[in-house]
This record gives structure tokens, sequence and C-alpha cells, in this order.
């Protein structure tokens, strides 16, 4: 039967519709991304092609000379960023008072993590130690820009494969950083803060983490010492798995390393298991972290986590006329499956 279920930290009514659900096999055959789609290489991000990038931000590597081929992992600014560097204050944008004030300079920041050299190499399939060192570039790159006050926002994210946006096949993910806090991360401080006050000061992904791990587990994937992986209540996608510190957090610039590595082996374990399951799926990953500025550190309602989305339907004209998501596994059944399946250790 289908049911309407509401996501108490993201504010939206999701419908969950087993009837027009599939089973994990007919997933495979038709959203499945084929590894020998990918281009053979090398392609700009690859070494001995750094003078095609511009001048690196950040980076892991052998020697001490900036831009030599000898890295293990670079940040650089994106080529065809979405925003600009050069800031600007308020904009009158000449169109009258409806649109007086919703107009701003497109200041911001928009960087690549190029998350090892090899161009085979998936994030999964690189050690947890390498994996750790590209959390631990996020951590760097987002305590940057909280240390300048003209940026309120960071976003991580991570896209693979063409349908999930990626332009180049060659591992990485990106950041970009504004001067405003988007919409989605509003929503959840809104939704966070509500449970929070309605709940004896509770935090909502602490009690969905104690709701999982300690009661009926039956939208448990994994978890080790620090962190769980979960099929939230109201996913939006089919396997929609949500990467959550078992310790409250809000902030994941704040993490410390022991934690990262733990992060780093659930992340790869996860990221394998859906490649087994889906045959190298494209997906997003997101990580949603609390926005910048001394007001958002060590907050009590928000815990950060990273939502993990298998790009294995697509949204119709119900769900961008609505904003109400129509999913065809039931969350449990997809928790079950991802926690049966078995990968090899690499």
């Amino acid at each position: 039967m289908a049911e309407l279920r509401h996501d108490l930290l993201r504010q939206r009514w999701v419908i969950i519709s087993d009837k027009r659900g599939k089973r994990p096999s007919d997933f495979k055959k038709v959203s499945s991304q084929n590894r020998d789609e990918f281009d053979s290489g090398p392609c700009a991000f690859c070494p001995g092609h750094e003078n095609e990038n511009g001048h690196e931000i950040y980076a892991v590597r052998d020697g001490d000379e900036d831009d030599a081929p000898d890295w293990h992992l670079r940040v650089i600014e994106n080529k065809y960023p979405a925003v600009s560097p050069s800031f600007d204050e308020l904009l009158p944008s000449g169109e009258g008072t409806v649109y007086g004030a919703c107009r701003l300079a497109g200041f911001g920041s928009h960087e690549v993590i190029v998350e090892t050299p090899s161009h085979h190499l998936s994030l999964p399939e690189l050690p947890s130690s390498h994996v750790a060192e590209v959390l631990k570039a996020y951590q760097a790159r987002i305590n940057h820009f909280q240390n300048d006050s003209r940026f309120k926002f960071c976003q991580v994210y991570k896209n693979r494969g063409n349908r999930a946006g990626a332009s180049m096949s060659h591992s990485h993910s990106q950041l970009i950083a504004l001067p405003v806090v988007s919409h989605n991360i509003q929503a959840e401080l809104r939704g966070a803060q509500e449970y929070y006050d309605k709940h004896d000061k509770q935090c909502i992904l602490c009690d969905v983490v104690r709701h999982e791990t300690q009661v009926n587990r039956i939208r448990l994937i994994d978890e080790n010492e620090h962190f769980i992986t979960l099929s939230p209540y109201a996913p939006m996608f089919p396997y929609e798995t949500w990467l959550v510190p078992k310790n409250h957090s809000s902030n994941f610039e704040t993490v410390g390393e022991a934690e990262i590595l733990s992060m780093a082996e659930m992340l790869k374990l996860t990221l394998r298991k859906l490649d087994v399951a889906f045959g190298y799926p494209p997906y997003n990953y997101t990580l949603q972290t609390a926005p910048l500025g001394k007001e958002h550190l060590n907050s009590a309602h928000f815990h950060w986590y990273l939502d993990i989305l298998p790009h294995l339907s697509s949204p119709g004209g119900f769900e961008l006329g609505s904003g109400c998501y129509i999913n065809p596994i039931v969350p449990e059944e997809a928790a079950k499956f991802l926690r049966n399946i078995e990968v090899q250790q690499l």
C-alpha cells in the first residue's frame, strides 16, 4: 500500500509507492553505467597536465614544489565556475519594487577536488587512508571559508556519471562557497530547530541514530564505531542513503582524525555496495553541514550528514511541479537489500 511520509528534517512530503516499485535487478538493467563507457584518458586532471588547470589551492604530494606532478590529491579553481571570486554589493535591478532587492553580484568560489592522480580509479577503489585525505581536503577548504566573513555557506558535492551531472570521468568532487545560505539548508535548519523545540531539546538525527541502532534497525544498513549508514524514513529517491555520525556534531569541518578515517571506511563500503548492486551507477553525494559563521558552530539542534543519491530513476512532472517525490522502493526494503550486499576488501 502506498504511503505519504513526512520528512521532519527537510520539511517535505514523499510518496512511497511500492506498486510502482521495481526489483533491484530491474534498476540494474535500466540505470547502470558501464565503466567501459568512460573515456580512456589521459585528461586535464591527470598528472602532467597541471599547467592546464591553473595554480593549485591545496594539495597532498610527495615533494614541496607546487603544481608538480607528484601529487596524490589537488584542489584547483573550476575553469568554468558557476560563480565569480570578484566581490560586489547588492546590485540595482532596474526593475522596480518587485525585484528591487532580489539581485546580488554572482560572487562566490567554485573549486574542484581532484581526488586521485589515477584516471581509472573511482573513489571507493582507493585505500581508506586516501579517501580520508579527500575528506580532510573538504575540511581544509570549509575552514578556509570559515575565516572569510563574506561567505555564509559551503556546499561540498560529488557528481559521478553523465546522468548525475559530471562532465569529467576522472574522479573528482567540487565545492561552491556563497555569500548566502541555500534554500535546502535553511529548510533543514528550520526542521531541526522545530524538532528540537518540540522534543525536550533533542537533536532529530541523534534520535534517528538511537532509533535505528537500538530500537528496530530496519532502516540501518551498516555501522562502525563512529558512523552509521541508513535508508532515511522518507527518501526522495530509490536507495538514497545517509551517512550519519553517531555522536552529535553540527560542523563537518571540526571532526577529528579518528572519526575522519572511520567515515572514509564507511563511505568506501557504501559506494562499493552501490557499484556491486547496480553496476557502477551514476550518483551524487552532498555534504549537509551547518552554514558558515560562529553562530552556527557547535549547534545543539543541527546534525551534519552525507546524503548519497544513486540515479536509478528520474523525476517526472508530478515531482517537478509539486516538489513531492514518488519513490518506488520502500526504504525498509532498500536497507535490507543493501545491508546484505557483500563486497570484497580492496
